[in-house]
């Protein structure tokens, strides 16, 4: 309700968040735990210097994180800590999947963040001579990238705090779903061209109120869509890459 009230979720927001809340208390106390770290210290960058980001196109709406953004952040951990459930004797493997699940999105919010402070243009990860609009998916700059191995840090220490296990793995696997990310966000997510400012965009609409032209990429590839195959990319990658017993 407290997060209703400041704005950060909208309503399909916060009941998706019960959901997943509800299935984290239910099943692991460690991944509640994680993911709250994530929500809170991912609400207060969102708020930090709104203003500044508004201008440019890279702030959150209003309204604040929808269902699907909220599902497609946290629905992965969820459904593998609800895993380890019937298979106890992964839960540990499940668990590591779980937190490098979470770290990759507070790295990925961190980084879009942060990285919308840059003094200069980003730069698209695949093509690095071409700058992007800041918030264009795919465009990195170095503070995004201090700012994605700062949240994924987060994640992995308060991860080792509490279970002893590896936080380096838990760390690498954080940044590295970030950089998959970006990568994905430039090839396959939608992007279109604004013909008044003759800039690439990820919306229909740009910042400055004109209707982008349609340029490549799937339609149905959105940001909330890029992070769900991330996050299974990346706890994927955790599970082959864990001991198990």
């Amino acid at each position: 309700m407290l997060a209703k009230k400041r704005r950060v979720l909208d309503a399909g927001g916060v009941a998706a968040a019960l959901a997943i809340g509800l299935t984290l208390l239910a099943t692991s106390w460690v991944a509640l735990a994680l993911m709250m770290t994530f929500f809170a210290s991912s609400a207060v960058l969102t708020f930090y210097r709104y203003r500044e980001k508004e201008k440019v196109g890279a702030a959150e709406r209003k309204g604040g994180r929808n269902a699907a953004q909220v599902f497609c952040s946290g629905g992965v951990p969820a459904a593998l800590t609800a895993i380890s459930l019937l298979a106890p004797e992964y839960g540990t493997q499940l668990l590591l999947a779980a937190a490098s699940a979470i770290a990759y999105a507070n790295a990925d919010t961190w980084a879009a963040e942060v990285g919308s402070l840059s003094r200069g243009q980003p730069r698209l990860i695949v093509k690095p001579r071409v700058r992007v609009p800041t918030g264009v998916s795919g465009g990195v700059t170095l503070l995004g990238e201090v700012g994605a191995a700062g949240g994924s840090a987060l994640i992995a220490l308060a991860y080792f705090l509490m279970t002893g296990g590896s936080a380096l793995t838990v760390f690498l696997l954080g940044w590295a779903g970030e950089v998959t990310d970006a990568v994905l966000g430039a090839i396959f997510q939608v992007k279109y061209a604004c013909p008044k400012c003759g800039v690439l965009w990820d919306h229909p609409v740009h910042v400055c109120g004109s209707k982008t032209v349609y340029l490549r990429g799937y339609r149905w590839m959105k940001n909330e869509i890029v992070n769900l195959v991330t996050e299974l990319a990346i706890a994927a990658a955790a599970l082959l890459t864990s001991p198990y017993p």
